[in-house]
């Protein structure tokens, strides 16, 4: 058998607590992302639209073999900095909410009060673009140590 990274090994576990071997695609979804993967929704769609329901451990393994180029620190830094129109290198916390639940993707505002919650907000109520992109883009934290609490976490919220 082969090696595999024992981060997607031990993420599926969770989510797999009853050792079925497959996962609902929106569990799928929130491994990959955990794992580093940004899709957006719809490249998520794309990709798990063919795949059995549920997804079997073998077929989220050959997603995860699949090269990955999300968007660079450079790309997020362009985006962002399209909507800095004074060229500050800060963009109003209102404004940015707002394009986040209006343009493109639209995100949730639940979502967005949760990012931007977690982003230093200057006094002005700006956050700075170099900011935002370093929080954004910053890896995802290894899952192997919070491990055991997550499964108890898990264990809770399990019907009886």
């Amino acid at each position: 058998m082969e090696s595999l990274p024992a981060d997607w090994v031990a993420l599926w576990d969770v989510f797999d607590e009853h050792r079925s071997g497959a996962l609902p695609q929106v569990d799928v979804g929130h491994i990959m992302r955990s794992l580093g993967r940004r899709h957006t929704e719809a490249e998520f769609r794309e990709l798990l639209q063919p795949l059995p329901q549920p997804v079997p451990f073998d077929a989220f393994v050959g997603l995860m073999r699949q090269p990955y180029n999300g968007p660079t620190e450079e790309d997020l830094r362009i985006a962002l900095q399209a909507f800095d129109v004074g060229g500050t290198g800060r963009l109003k916390v209102g404004e940015l909410a707002t394009l986040l639940t209006t343009l493109g993707e639209k995100m949730a505002e639940t979502d967005v009060r949760q990012i931007l919650g977690d982003v230093p907000v200057d006094a002005h109520g700006c956050v700075g673009v170099s900011e935002l992109v370093r929080f954004l883009t910053a890896p995802v934290a290894a899952a192997t140590p919070e491990m055991a609490e997550l499964q108890r976490q898990l264990a809770r919220e399990a019907p009886a």
